[in-house]
């Protein structure tokens, strides 16, 4: 039989996510897990066990704890990366390589980037938006971060910021796709743009990190967010600290745990178009793509346009045909569908257009790789680890 481990979570500071990732490995390996910190946020003084998982934060007097404690720690943070401890974190780079994307996909042109941080964290992922930005010709403006690090930690001038955040992002040039480091710092640029009086996402579009969904669909306008795997990230956590307290040397890199993917609302649901004519195109195309009989020829009737100008338009706007985006669309809310219902395959290519199910499987493997069936096991498999 395994000896049963006692591990003390040093997480004041973090998400819920961490706790069921923590948890999950618990149960599979019958730890006993000390959480008093969770509820109290006090260093349990005298307490001895096997191992420690921690998110420091601005906590000195808990890196003091935990370096004078000599057990086996993992850190789920690069925040204070100036602390020796064996580190699992996020892949930024991919998470801000995946917000560009996402934005650049939906035609926009304008972009800036709010961080919550002056730290490095905050730092890595604005270079993961920056640097797929910049491949494709674009630049990204700074707004004003949420806090700081520097300063009284106990107080921050709000009102301020606020003023100083809606004359920023009055004076952006429109329409503007902003990049959040998380859901929290994205739910108050859209309270920021209401108060501003800019409407989201027709003038600025906003995505957040987390997918933390109480938060994403409390705010005006439900939030766009990418789902940073908090609870895989601890998870991989409670397997490195196990693998530590078996006496194993820590890896020589950091831990790196990818996003799961990206949930999209309102707050990023458009195109960033300034031809009426194939933004009217665009919208017919969101309104009747469950129609099996949409095509190019009805979407050209619902413009002003003849047939080749609004192809030659929609190649300047969009990089892609009408029928392309036909199927972008529909593929979009198939996956959706895959994503979060227990819809067979074959009704799910009935309401998103697809006139079989044989063409929703041909056009999954073409563009996905693979079939509607696999896409749904990954996808579930990613929500439960």
């Amino acid at each position: 039989m395994a000896t049963k481990r006692s591990v003390l979570l040093a997480l004041t500071d973090a998400h819920h996510g961490f706790f069921k990732g923590v948890a999950r490995y618990a149960r599979e390996h019958r730890w006993h897990v000390v959480a008093d910190m969770i509820y109290t946020a006090k260093i349990p003084a005298g307490w001895r066990g096997d191992g420690i998982i921690s998110f420091i934060g601005d906590r000195d007097d808990l890196a003091d704890f935990i370096l004078a404690s000599g057990l086996p720690t993992v850190e789920i943070s690069m925040v204070r990366n100036e602390i020796e401890l064996p580190r699992v974190e996020g892949d930024s780079n991919v998470i801000g390589r995946l917000a560009a994307e996402h934005f650049l996909e939906r035609n926009f042109h304008h972009f800036a980037w709010a961080p919550f941080l002056d730290d490095v964290i905050n730092a890595e992922r604005y270079r993961g938006f920056a640097n797929r930005l910049a491949s494709a010709g674009f630049t990204c403006q700074l707004l004003p971060a949420a806090s700081s690090r520097h300063g009284n930690p106990g107080t921050c001038d709000w009102a301020a910021r606020r003023k100083q955040l809606m004359r920023e992002l009055k004076r952006l040039p429109k329409p503007l796709a902003v990049f959040c480091y998380n859901d929290c710092v994205a739910a108050d640029i859209i309270d920021a743009c209401d108060d501003a009086g800019l409407l989201v996402p027709e003038a600025v579009a906003v995505m957040g990190v987390d997918n933390d969904t109480i938060l994403c669909e409390c705010v005006r306008v439900p939030l766009s967010s990418i789902c940073h795997d908090l609870e895989g990230m601890a998870y991989q956590a409670a397997a490195l600290l196990d693998r530590l307290m078996s006496g194993r040397k820590p890896p020589a890199q950091i831990v790196r745990v990818p996003p799961t993917g990206l949930v999209t609302r309102r707050s990023t649901d458009i195109i960033a178009i300034d031809n009426l004519q194939v933004a009217r195109a665009l919208r017919y195309i969101k309104d009747q793509h469950a129609n099996h009989l949409l095509g190019v020829s009805s979407v050209v009737a619902a413009t002003n346009l003849s047939r080749r100008p609004l192809e030659i338009a929609f190649r300047q706007e969009l990089k892609r045909t009408i029928n392309e985006e036909i199927v972008r669309v529909r593929m979009e809310k198939a996956k959706h569908l895959l994503s979060t219902t227990n819809m067979k395959v074959v009704d799910i290519a009935a309401v998103t257009g697809f006139t079989q199910p044989s063409h929703l499987f041909r056009t999954f493997r073409k563009l996905v790789g693979f079939s509607p069936k696999t896409y749904r096991k990954k996808q579930a498999a990613s929500r439960s680890r």
